[in-house]
Order: structure tokens, then sequence, then C-alpha cells
């Protein structure tokens, strides 16, 4: 598990730069989004819904174009059309991560993104790993479901506390 999430965070980074490069970085359209993450040979996926709003997406833009900016010393971007490709070198912890990527989609329906990466050293025994991430627009948010937060397949959307009187 440790190393999906570790791939996927490479994953995120690489698309960070996207901002230094000065592309325009696609914002997905408000509403509750569907992700389906994988990583490495025989992973299971993982699935997960997130709602968003234009307030989220630049927040989430902004801290991940402050995390690029520590964590990686090289990152170039290319967009043409609706495939945006490019490549990293950043440092997590002790492990250097080389990645390549390629985003795919309107970001108002659906994006796929790609990211194969290398690990030196290993991480928990691999030298890379390929990490996918398909994602759809599914509708709009759950009653009580504020922008950012995550739900599991087949879990209740948390309760919303009641404000204090």
């Amino acid at each position: 598990m440790r190393f999906v999430s570790l791939s996927l965070v490479a994953a995120a980074v690489a698309l960070a730069a996207l901002p230094a490069q000065s592309l325009e970085l696609p914002k997905r359209k408000p509403g509750l989004w569907e992700m389906k993450s994988t990583s490495g040979e025989g992973a299971p996926p993982m699935v997960m819904q997130q709602c968003t709003d234009e307030a989220f997406e630049t927040q989430m833009q902004k801290m991940a174009l402050e995390t690029s900016k520590t964590m990686c010393s090289k990152n170039d971007m290319k967009r043409e059309g609706n495939t945006i490709t490019g490549s990293a070198e950043c440092k997590m912890g002790s492990i250097s991560v080389t990645s390549k990527s390629v985003a795919t989609g309107d970001f108002t329906s659906a994006y796929k993104v790609v990211v194969n990466s290398t690990f030196n050293p290993p991480m928990m025994g691999k030298s890379s790993d390929t990490s996918v991430i398909e994602a759809r627009w599914v509708g709009a948010c759950a009653p009580g479901q504020k922008p950012g937060m995550p739900t599991m397949p087949n879990m209740p959307v948390p309760a919303t506390p009641a404000p204090k009187k």
C-alpha cells in the first residue's frame, strides 16, 4: 500500500509542474469525480470519489506547485491539444524518482494519467513502476459532501457536524 501511494505522489508531483512551465493547468469540472488508481503488476485498483469545485481546484494546484518546487530539480512539460507529456526528477526522502508522464482527456468529463517512474535506490525492492489514474465525472456532489472530501465505494458520506449554537 505504501508503494502505491508513493507512486501516485510521484505522478501528482510530475503533473504539478505545469504552471511553472507556463502551461495552463487544466481544472476538473466541478462536481463528483470517480478516480481509479493502479500501480504495479497484480495490485488491485484503488477507487475513490471526490467532490470538487473551483476554489478546491485552485487550492490543490497551488499546493502541488509549492510541493514540486521543493521536491523536484527538473520538470519539463509540453501540451498538445488534450495531451500533456512530461518528465520530472524529484526527491522523496532519500529516494530519487525519475518520472515520465502522459495525461490525456478534457478534464470536464474524463482524463487518464500514465506515469512511468524509476526509483534510486529501489523502493520496497522495486526499481520501477507504472501508475495509472483514470478519472471520470459522475455528476453532482452527494448531499453534505464538501469539496475535497473523498469517499470510498460502499462507504457513506461522513455526516456534516451541526453548527454550534
